[in-house]
């Protein structure tokens, strides 16, 4: 068994000061970023889902409690988006019912976000909890607050998406799995079971994890683990598999099916569906090096090149310190169970970049699809520059120590600073200093943006110059604005209410473009039909445009 730091009283008043500090931060900072694409299809399911709510409401009221239930009901609420299972749709229409439509404190786009402000608040929570029981209270603190520092995890944290809820509950079925295998403790396992069925509510990603961690465990026990006289032969091998793979079966799919109302009904018919649209899920366009991704196969050095030149290079020291330190601890380990959480530990930081290398894998754009392995490498590699240094100064006691640490990590957070100002509207977009930043990125023909969403900074002047009744374009069918998008952009104040949207060119007035090579054709098509390719207002980061506001010549 691994020696474990227990959660002591100071602990849970860090770790919930810290989570409070993280939703007000994430929440209070969410006007800096607009709509991207995928809001505005998860913002319409919650609308169905705050009407669902409201029926329900309704219904019981009036003494019945079946009504809200019945499959015309559940079809009618749960039909729309129904690629992906309803977790957070469900907590995000919650918010809405709740915070925006009964209580009105909070507005329609703000009841959601919220909602992504609370899993960044549980997303710092649990890196305290790896860090403080696998390190110390130093890395705990530290690792739960520069977690958000990298520009990607800032920009996606206030999103109305499941990426950052899916990193938490990826993080914490590993963290829990661990802490599982350290003393087969069957709290321990159902809580395990608990968190990766509502991981399999927010989205499929988590559905790799007994796919990883089941051959990890027979591998230890043909090696190891049958030479115990307990776990030999047919019936000892059976004795010793985990019972948590048996909760995977008994606990976690039961949950996953209670919280989604859609597969209640006609089940095998609309799970296949499910999972045949994600088998064959669309892939969407994007440029690595100059290189169009737009069929497979591709690229395996992918994934790995855009988290080497996409995340701070502060972070990425942490990174490669943390899998070097699982590493090694799995080659010194001697107890074979320590080895096995080590290598867990090692699978739940690299398996999800490791998934999208494979050239058959589609690419859906940045890199929000493997960023769920950052907080257990990022947490160990805290832990190693700390006890590196900690190593270094031990000549000068320990409150000396601990302040030089203190230093060190104080002034990377404030080296860190400027990035996270300088891209704190268009996070998706940061490059770091290893590919020469944004305009680097550029020069070598990396794809600048992902999901259209960079329009804020146009707004004011379309608000502005355009006549009442103005339409814009605002390419809604290519990788522009989502129409959704759009239209709660309206709603929120923030373009004028009598600008209608259009996606033909040939009606509108204005046009909004977003700089990217698959999108060269539409400027062109701009240019011909507006008589004019010269911008009203761009969007840029060091000189490199994103957006463009275009206005008809007359």
């Amino acid at each position: 068994m691994l020696k474990l730091n227990k959660f002591e009283k100071l602990d849970f008043i860090l770790a919930g000061l810290i989570g409070l500090v993280i939703l007000l931060f994430i929440f209070n900072t969410s006007h800096l970023i607009g709509f991207v694409r995928d809001e505005g299809f998860y913002m319409r399911a919650a609308s169905l889902k705050a009407d669902w709510f409201e029926s329900i409401e309704e219904s019981f009221l009036k003494g019945n409690f079946i009504e809200p239930f019945r499959k015309e009901n559940i079809d009618k609420y749960f039909r729309y988006n129904r690629e992906h299972p309803t977790l957070m749709k469900n907590l995000f229409g919650f918010s809405q019912y709740l915070l925006y439509r009964k209580l009105g404190w909070l507005s329609f786009a703000g009841s959601a976000r919220f909602v992504a402000a609370l899993f960044a608040m549980l997303t710092a929570m649990m890196i305290y909890l790896f860090g403080l029981m696998f390190f110390n209270r130093f890395t705990a603190v530290t690792s739960s607050l520069m977690f958000f520092m990298m520009p990607h995890i800032f920009f996606h944290s206030h999103l109305v998406c499941f990426d950052v809820p899916i990193l938490f509950f990826w993080t914490g079925t590993f963290v829990l799995y661990a802490l599982y295998l350290n003393n087969r403790s069957l709290k321990l396992a159902v809580a395990t079971a608990v968190f990766f069925g509502l991981g399999m509510a927010v989205k499929h990603n988590v559905f790799f994890i007994p796919v990883t961690i089941a051959p990890l465990w027979f591998v230890m026990h043909i090696i190891k683990y049958r030479k115990d006289p307990e776990s030999a032969g047919i019936k000892g091998f059976f004795k010793s598999i985990p019972i948590v793979f048996w909760l995977f079966i008994f606990v976690s799919i039961p949950v996953y099916f209670l919280q989604w109302p859609w597969i209640w009904y006609d089940t095998v018919d609309r799970f296949m569906w499910y999972f045949n649209f994600h088998a064959r899920h669309v892939n969407y366009t994007n440029y690595y090096f100059g290189q169009e991704l737009a069929t497979a196969p591709f690229p395996i050095s992918f994934p790995w090149g855009m988290t080497l030149f996409t995340t701070p290079v502060i972070h990425l020291i942490f990174f490669i310190a943390g899998i070097y330190f699982f590493v090694e601890r799995t080659v010194k380990e001697k107890n074979w169970h320590s080895k096995e959480i080590y290598i867990s530990l090692i699978i739940g930081s690299l398996f999800p970049i490791a998934l999208i290398s494979h050239p058959s894998v589609v690419i859906f754009g940045g890199i929000k699809h493997w960023f769920t392995g950052y907080p257990l490498m990022m947490t160990a590699g805290v832990f190693v520059v700390y006890r590196g240094l900690s190593i270094l100064f031990d000549r000068f006691g320990r409150k000396k120590v601990l302040i030089i640490n203190s230093a060190f990590f104080i002034v990377a957070a404030m080296a860190l600073v400027p990035l996270n100002v300088k891209f704190s509207m268009r996070g998706a977009a940061f490059f770091n200093k290893l590919i020469g930043g944004a305009q680097g990125a550029a020069e070598l023909r990396m794809q600048r943006n992902f999901w259209g969403y960079d329009i804020l900074d146009l707004v004011p002047e379309l608000n502005r110059v355009a006549p009442r009744g103005s339409v814009v374009y605002v390419m809604g069918g290519y990788e522009g604005l989502n129409w959704n998008s759009f239209q709660y952009l309206k709603r929120e104040g923030i373009i004028r209410e009598d600008i209608r949207g259009t996606n033909s060119l040939e009606n509108a007035d204005f046009a909004f473009f977003f700089y990217e090579k698959q999108n060269e054709h539409i400027l062109n098509e701009i240019g011909m039909e507006f008589k004019t390719l010269r911008p009203l207002a761009v969007t840029e980061t060091d000189s490199v445009f994103y957006s463009a506001l275009f206005r008809r010549e007359k």
